[in-house]
């Protein structure tokens, strides 16, 4: 059977010349709290906070609140947009805010004291479509042609044990979603939000969107949660919905990654357990800072990672581009980076090899990115088959909701680790599919050793001090499961180094560190870990 199938990658490119405006990220030295007032700004910040993104928290063994989750100073938004620079987003976590300004306001940006440093924007949206497909014979009569990647990733095994992700809360970020199709129309959605128009109108409008502005996450969101018997069943099509409709597609206009760490910020405080997203950012960036800590986006993730969200994105599809490797925030730690595999289980040579830049393996997971089923926007009833690790990620993040629902009391954590430790090659992962193909049976049904039974595979780091409030000395007891060399210190709650502890190699394993504490003043403080490889931080409260 004949098949015309095109393949096309949509590029927004960020550029700037000196007559133009700019969009960049401006990042702030501090948050120009009182002193004294440092708790009651951190009750301000936690009062803004869900119950539920709470409760996600205390169940993630997380702190419930830190530095991140106090606000940006307006005094200092106040002084950005005095100079004529437009502010676009406000982002608390990252301390910043994303500007469009010319030269001359980016010069009086630069002069004003409370400016840490000034960074320029990366974009790219890159997925592979066919745009044409002759749909093949059904394999299964109540999931139509979404059966065989439902099947490859053992979901219909869960389904029928009467697991759908009810229960869990995920958000997914992308271009805009057509939930009037008749395979999303009956989904269960909490909220919506358009963070380009600053409105809750996530599908398109006439005279703001392009005509294929909801493509992508149609498609997207169809392979997650998708329920249109004998068209289409995604694997969580009984969770709870939030849409993020954070990526603008018109030609010449630039994919944006500040409205990415809004839509991510959003999730976190209305207690999003899980975020699915299918898209990644280079441009601005070498292949060297894909190191996990360097770009914005992975940055994001790994604050949302750190509250206890499980944050699941694609891979990529440089395999066959000059790029030739992983995408952020895909190369952030302690999160599901998804590959491709194609319909016979094989490597879809697509998909971004790793490793990351500072070495570690990745895709983490993978799922079927070649000719996956899903909605089209042609009408409420259309369906076709479409390509990129875009389409792959959506149905891991369908997994890990229905294991989230099989085990309510595991931490996204040890969701992830299950999902890892029971892929198709966990036992020998590699750079091409990472821990294989995922397995949802088998991770539901996973059973954690007793020697770590938070996170099996890989071994996480792992970071506790005790007694807690503590006056005189405390004890931080740190699992590492690499060597490394890393610094302890102690942070305000400003975020301001009031000391460095220690500064050494600290090996592999759980190791106990005695630390003097009775030298600083009462009140509320940071403990944090920064190795070479990972970072953890802890409260602690100094009492005298």
């Amino acid at each position: 059977m004949f098949r015309k199938v095109f393949l096309i990658t949509l590029l927004m490119l960020a550029a700037s010349v000196s007559n133009a405006n700019t969009r960049c990220w401006v990042f702030f030295k501090d948050k120009n709290i009182v002193p004294g007032q440092e708790q009651p700004s951190l009750d301000y910040a936690m009062a803004q906070v869900s119950d539920r993104s709470i409760l996600r928290r205390q169940k993630n063994l997380v702190p419930l609140s830190s530095f991140g989750d106090i606000q940006v100073s307006q005094v200092y938004i106040d002084h950005i947009r005095r100079t004529g620079a437009k502010v676009r987003v406000i982002s608390k976590w990252l301390n910043a805010v994303s500007v469009e300004a010319n030269e001359t306001q980016l010069a009086s940006i630069r002069a004003l004291g409370f400016v840490k440093n000034i960074r320029n924007f990366s974009a790219r949206l890159s997925m592979e479509l066919p745009l044409r497909t002759n749909p093949s014979a059904l394999d299964s009569v109540e999931y139509g042609n979404s059966y065989h990647q439902n099947e490859m990733c053992r979901i219909p095994e869960l389904h029928a044990r009467g697991l759908s992700g009810q229960g869990v809360l995920l958000c997914m970020l992308d271009t805009g979603f057509m939930t009037e199709h008749e395979s999303l129309v009956n989904l269960n959605y909490l909220a919506m939000r358009d963070f380009i128009f600053g409105d809750s109108i996530v599908h398109n409008e006439a005279g703001q969107d392009s005509a294929d502005q909801h493509l992508h996450g149609t498609a997207v969101l169809s392979a997650a949660a998708g329920l249109d018997s004998n068209n289409i069943i995604g694997p969580a099509y009984g969770a709870t919905w939030m849409l993020a409709k954070t990526e603008y597609v018109p030609t010449e206009t630039e994919v944006e990654e500040d409205y990415y760490v809004a839509g991510l910020e959003w999730a976190d405080s209305a207690g999003a357990d899980i975020t699915s997203s299918s898209l990644g950012y280079i441009d601005w960036y070498t292949q060297d800072q894909m190191d996990g800590r360097t770009t914005v986006v992975a940055r994001a993730v790994v604050e949302a990672q750190r509250r206890g969200i499980l944050v699941v994105t694609a891979e990529g599809n440089e395999g066959r581009s000059d790029w030739g490797t992983v995408i952020s925030p895909a190369d952030a730690d302690s999160i599901l980076a998804v590959g491709g595999v194609d319909s016979l289980e094989v490597y879809w040579e697509a998909s971004s090899p790793g490793p990351t830049a500072d070495g570690r393996m990745k895709p983490d997971i993978c799922a079927q990115s070649s000719a996956t089923w899903c909605a089209a926007i042609f009408a409420n009833d259309a369906y076709w088959r479409l390509s990129g690790t875009s389409l792959a990620t959506p149905i891991v993040a369908g997994v890990c909701a229905l294991v989230m629902e099989a085990n309510p009391d595991w931490t996204a954590q040890q969701v992830r680790a299950a999902i890892l430790a029971t892929g198709s090659q966990a036992d020998m992962p590699d750079n091409l599919l990472g821990h294989g193909i995922a397995n949802a049976e088998a991770a539901a049904d996973y059973v954690f050793s007793a020697v770590n039974p938070r996170n099996d595979i890989p071994a996480m780091l792992d970071m506790s001090a005790f007694p807690n409030p503590v006056n005189g000395v405390v004890t931080v007891r740190l699992t590492l499961n690499k060597a490394q060399k890393g610094q302890l210190a102690l942070f305000d709650v400003l975020g301001r180094r009031v000391a460095t502890l220690k500064n050494d190699e600290f090996g592999v394993g759980t190791s106990e560190l005695s630390v003097p504490v009775d030298g600083f003043a009462s009140g509320s403080y940071f403990l944090s870990f920064t190795g070479s490889r990972e970072s953890t931080t802890v409260p602690l409260v100094i009492l005298k």
